[in-house]
């Protein structure tokens, strides 16, 4: 899927201006700022929703029209399917607890959001909605996701699900006509893919008026989609099922309550944890600015896994990519323009590699670990993975359920899902697949 050209030449003149602002800074040896670096920063994740926008618009085009069916007119005119679910959700826990309710009152609201909701579904009732509402969900989600885009999707029937490993080589022999060859006994392996809940809970005050409810709709839309591209990619980046000494928390003890935290303890470890735990020869400690050669640094780490660039993409942090803006080899998105490849977030390439931005990837300390009561020094991290080495699974997309609580006079909303994440050699201690750059300095 491609983007429009004038999608392109937008995003392409953001990108370039960025450089050239950094460019000239250097070329007068006057450093950035840290307020300039923030700056930056903003103008970068607005080129990013920028390519995301884009994308959303062109696949709603293969779904015959650029915009959802929604509302034509009445009290929810111009609300989709996605803003009835949560109005609905509200009202069915309304319904469950009626008490100290004018019930004439829910029986209009239960009239006007049933005569909605048939209005933006042609030839079909209510009982066709949350198919539909899920799927418009997870298609939001999907499209903001940074991380989790790279990696193949499995679609798991089962908790837990085994997957096949890929096979051994085969052997082969010069052949003599009129003679069986050898055979070869494929090495074959199953891998476990284990589903793992995370669960949010947000409770609000909320009058009982239909129209507070509407309003609340757009909101409380964003957010959910905000926050959950923001857990998915963190614990894919950043999972590390380790309480004491996490490499997001280090030097101190967290738990599965600590707000903020407990993400990373979910029960799989991310990309990260590979070459900063489980195989420590995939980091090399930099320990220099960013530079041409850092790139091929990390690449050589994955031997025979980092010889396809169609297979391979690097992670970095924000401050990291402003700085390599100044490197000759870095190509950003103004100079490749359609020729880009199109993966979320990507604002570069490197050598025919692309090159993802994102805000989950932290500045570190030396050791290339977040330290918890703060870093001694910022650095950058560059990640680099191959990507059909690791499987992301979903037992359970996004999950919308609502309740209502009398005494505290609340609304609670949960949300759920069931993810995992597994690399395919089944060894991280041995794996290559995977390698970190750390200790970029003079990032911050």
């Amino acid at each position: 899927m491609t983007l429009g050209t004038q999608d392109i030449e937008l995003i392409k003149r953001e990108v370039a201006g960025i450089r050239d602002f950094y460019q000239s800074r250097m070329d007068s040896e006057i450093p950035p700022l840290k307020d300039e670096v923030g700056r930056i920063a903003a103008q970068l994740g607005r080129v990013q929703e920028m390519w995301r926008d884009g994308e959303r618009r062109g696949i709603l085009e293969k779904f015959g029209g650029a915009d959802r069916p929604r509302v034509p007119f009445g009290k929810y005119k111009g609300l989709d399917l996605l803003d009835l679910a949560y109005i609905r959700s509200v009202l069915g826990a309304q319904l469950r607890e009626p008490s100290g309710l004018n019930p004439r009152m829910l029986e209009d609201w239960q009239s006007n959001l049933k005569a909605a909701m048939d209005s933006t579904t042609v030839g079909a009732g209510d009982e066709l909605v949350p198919t539909q509402e899920a799927a418009a969900l997870w298609l939001d989600v999907n499209l903001e996701t940074l991380i989790a885009p790279l990696f193949s999707r499995v679609d798991m029937p089962s908790n837990p699900f085994e997957i096949p490993l890929q096979l051994g080589d085969v052997n082969w022999y010069p052949g003599t006509e009129n003679l069986a060859t050898t055979n070869t006994a494929l090495a074959t392996a199953r891998q476990t893919l284990t589903a793992y809940e995370l669960v949010a809970e947000v409770p609000w005050s909320l009058t009982l008026d239909e129209d507070s409810v509407i309003a609340m709709a757009g909101e409380v839309r964003s957010s959910l989609v905000r926050n959950a591209v923001e857990v998915i990619d963190n614990v894919l980046l950043n999972g590390d099922t380790t309480t004491l000494n996490n490499i997001n928390a280090d030097g101190t003890t967290i738990s599965s309550g600590d707000a903020g935290k407990a993400q990373w303890l979910l029960g799989f470890d991310g990309l990260l944890h590979l070459p900063l735990v489980d195989n420590v020869s995939q980091a090399n400690n930099h320990n220099a600015a960013v530079s041409d050669d850092m790139f091929n640094e990390v690449r050589s780490k994955l031997g025979k896994h980092g010889v396809r660039p169609s297979e391979l993409a690097y992670v970095m942090d924000v401050n990291t990519y402003i700085r390599s803006l100044g490197i000759s080899n870095f190509r950003t998105l103004d100079k490749l323009g359609p020729n880009a490849t199109l993966l979320r977030g990507q604002l570069g390439a490197v050598e025919g590699i692309p090159v993802i931005v994102s805000e989950q990837m932290a500045l570190a300390d030396a050791d290339g670990k977040v330290t918890d009561a703060g870093n001694l020094v910022n650095t950058g991290r560059l990640l680099m993975v191959n990507r059909s080495q690791w499987r992301v699974g979903f037992r359970r997309e996004l999950l919308i359920e609502t309740t209502r609580d009398i005494q505290k006079r609340q609304h609670i909303m949960v949300i759920s899902m069931r993810l995992a994440f597994m690399e395919r050699t089944g060894n991280r201690s041995t794996a290559t697949h995977t390698a970190l750059q750390y200790n970029i300095t003079g990032v911050a």
